[in-house]
């Protein structure tokens, strides 16, 4: 498959290598500045900034060109996106994480967190570390992991992601970010009470798994109709496929 790159960051080099590591041609690299040429591209993977993200979205969508969104803390303009790709007729996945690994770790918090509900004893808080380039703060799957708390743990009804200068509320959870280092990517999530607590953890080792998952979406895309879609649809076509073999083992 011959792929477009917008973006020559970190995240758009690591993906590449994973392209090219599956046997994909890459078809063009675009950066900051550069002429706007994916007319080769079958799939494009846009990974640039949130200020530039919806600009490049209705490039591809003027394009009809199918592409991914790795770019996180854009999603202010999610419904825009969605209309646009709809108008266009083209197809496009977007998530706050492509790492296969996080993805099934939102899974792991989300059966935790229905578990724990009904154990009021235990208190919920939550932080995560990124690299120094980082440039949002929380990140998209930061995001995520608070949108899986609240819609499961029904005593949790808020997130405060600043610094407390006060006493925490009952109904708060607090989520901290930290920024620093080369290759930093973790989040932990713990319930937390006086006896014990039981604390969930994912901790990516480089930006490897982030660039696979987005190469693997974008061969999944193809297949699909056009729309937008998340990775959660993704997702359950991958379990879903885990359970059908097991049931013929």
């Amino acid at each position: 498959m011959k792929l477009g790159f917008i973006g020559n960051g970190g995240m758009g080099q690591a993906m590449q290598k994973a392209a090219t590591d599956r046997g994909h041609d890459i078809a063009a690299v675009v950066d900051a500045n550069d002429e706007f040429d994916l007319k080769d591209s079958e799939v494009v993977l846009e990974a640039t900034l949130p200020s530039a993200c919806l600009e490049n979205v209705k490039k591809l969508c003027d394009a009809k060109k199918d592409f991914v969104i790795v770019t996180t803390g854009w999603y202010d303009n999610l419904d825009q996106v969605k209309q646009m790709v709809e108008d266009a007729g083209v197809r496009c996945l977007w998530s706050s994480n492509f790492s296969i690994g996080v993805n099934l770790y939102f899974r792991v918090v989300e059966a935790a967190a229905k578990l724990f509900n009904s154990a009021d004893e235990f208190d919920v808080w939550a932080t995560e570390i990124h690299h120094k380039n980082k440039v949002d703060s929380p990140s998209g799957t930061a995001k995520t992991l608070e949108e899986i708390l609240l819609a499961n743990i029904a005593r949790k009804t808020e997130v405060v992601e600043d610094k407390l200068d006060r006493k925490i509320e009952d109904n708060e959870i607090h989520f901290s970010s930290t920024r620093g280092g080369v290759s930093n990517f973790g989040h932990t999530v713990c319930f937390d009470a006086e006896a014990d607590f039981v604390k969930i953890e994912h901790f990516a080792r480089n930006r490897n798994g982030y660039a696979l998952g987005a190469v693997k979406v974008a061969e999944w895309l193809t297949t699909q109709n056009s729309g937008l879609y998340s990775m959660e649809d993704y997702l359950k076509q991958l379990t879903n496929r885990s359970t059908d073999q097991r049931r013929n083992i």
